[in-house]
């Protein structure tokens, strides 16, 4: 077999591809989910936002609160685990070194970004809020002030986890640029998407001055990485189809 020969690993996993398949049509769904939400709040940078402010919003738009914080990131790199499980079972005869290389980036950027991320940690705080007397308050600002600090969607707290994650797409979409099962289309639309997305994350945690700017690359690479997950799906949903065929 030759390096740009795609050919089906033995005995493959039907189940498995059409878990992966649902999980990246859900990830293109939680992207949508995300745009729509965005619509017509204003943009801002997250260290801008006071704890109070946050605590507001919860209370008034508990969505749009969640999706800024990096709920739908949490959402989408949960769903992505069996997607790269995936990928191994379907490289396995193919560049696993590679695959099995991006598969570990991204456990541990999932990892280390659940970990990082304080939305749920924060929400929990802002349920105390009601209650709360005059006293208590600054004291859940104060702890939720830490918590943003170390913790906020979109600052150095919670970049290390997403440049791992997104390292790792752009190790799999490079590997998808030669003839395979996902096809050129896919890798090409996961490049530009992933390279976007890590220009954006990183402006956006360490130039907090070109925020405005960073956000203009979060549109056009967030369309390109949902094309990248509905091209995934239908491949995946393709080889599921295939290893039926092969099992009788």
């Amino acid at each position: 077999m030759t390096a740009s020969t795609f050919t089906l690993p033995e005995k493959p996993s039907k189940a498995l591809y059409q878990v992966a398949g649902t999980m990246a049509l859900l990830i293109a769904l939680a992207g949508l989910i995300d745009a729509l939400t965005s619509m017509g709040i204003e943009a801002r940078d997250n260290r801008t936002v006071q704890a109070a402010e946050w605590f507001r919003l919860f209370q008034a738009n508990r969505l749009a609160a969640f999706s800024s914080l990096g709920a739908i990131n949490i959402i989408t790199l949960s769903l992505g685990i069996p997607v790269y499980l995936a990928f191994n079972q379907a490289y396995r005869q193919q560049r696993p070194a590679r695959v099995a290389f991006a598969s570990v980036l991204f456990f541990a950027g999932t990892a280390v970004y659940l970990s990082s991320n304080a939305v749920f940690s924060l929400f929990a705080l802002s349920q105390q809020v009601p209650a709360a007397t005059a006293a208590q308050k600054p004291v859940l600002e104060a702890a939720a002030g830490a918590l943003l600090a170390q913790g906020a969607d979109l600052t150095s707290g919670t970049f290390p986890g997403l440049l791992l994650t997104q390292a790792a797409g752009l190790l799999m979409t490079s590997a998808m640029l030669r003839r395979s099962a996902f096809g050129r289309w896919a890798g090409r639309a996961g490049l530009a998407g992933f390279s976007l997305m890590i220009v954006f994350f990183s402006l956006t945690a360490f130039s907090p001055e070109h925020y405005a700017a960073a956000m203009l690359l979060a549109a056009p690479g967030g369309l390109l990485l949902t094309a990248y997950q509905l091209l995934l799906a239908r491949a995946f949903f393709g080889l599921g189809k295939a290893s039926a065929g092969d099992a009788k």
